[in-house]
């Protein structure tokens, strides 16, 4: 994907032809749904590598939000997302490639752990590599923050 597009225009390219699939349906209802991405935020906040960037953010309100979030770019797209942005989700997190490639990695892993159809599974992984690189500059953003002097 190109850096010069917008979190909206990655999403869109990312979901290229309308699926007709609705997410909920295909991984088992609503509640199985919520237990993949509860036990995906779980190992993210105990990970070693990414959990100090999610342990200020209320764990059940980041898996409501990533629900919502799913179910309006996923599928049929039948979800309404309302939460912050991505810009305003993720401008002040110092996020480095490992850091995505985990949270990517264990998303991966989840998503076979509870045996999500290949096609859901690659339109998951589809959208959340589409976003990588409009996070790794918000990131880079915020790296420089932190490690220029305030009064240079």
């Amino acid at each position: 994907m190109s850096e010069d597009l917008s979190p909206t225009e990655e999403a869109r390219a990312a979901r290229a032809g309308a699926a007709t699939w609705r997410l909920d349906d295909e991984v088992g209802g609503p509640e199985a749904l919520r237990a993949i991405v509860a036990e995906l935020y779980a190992q993210l906040y105990d990970d070693l590598l990414v959990g100090f960037l999610f342990e200020p953010f209320d764990q059940a309100q980041l898996v409501a939000h990533q629900l919502d979030y799913l179910r309006a770019h996923l599928g049929d797209r039948s979800g309404r997302y309302t939460a912050r942005s991505m810009r305003q989700a993720h401008q002040s997190l110092p996020i480095l490639p490992g850091h995505f490639d985990r949270r990517h990695h264990l998303l991966k892993a989840t998503l076979a752990r509870h045996d999500v159809p290949a096609h859901v599974q690659e339109a998951w992984l589809g959208l959340d590599l589409a976003l990588r690189p409009f996070v790794l500059n918000l990131g880079a953003t915020a790296r420089d923050a932190l490690i220029t002097p305030k009064d240079a």
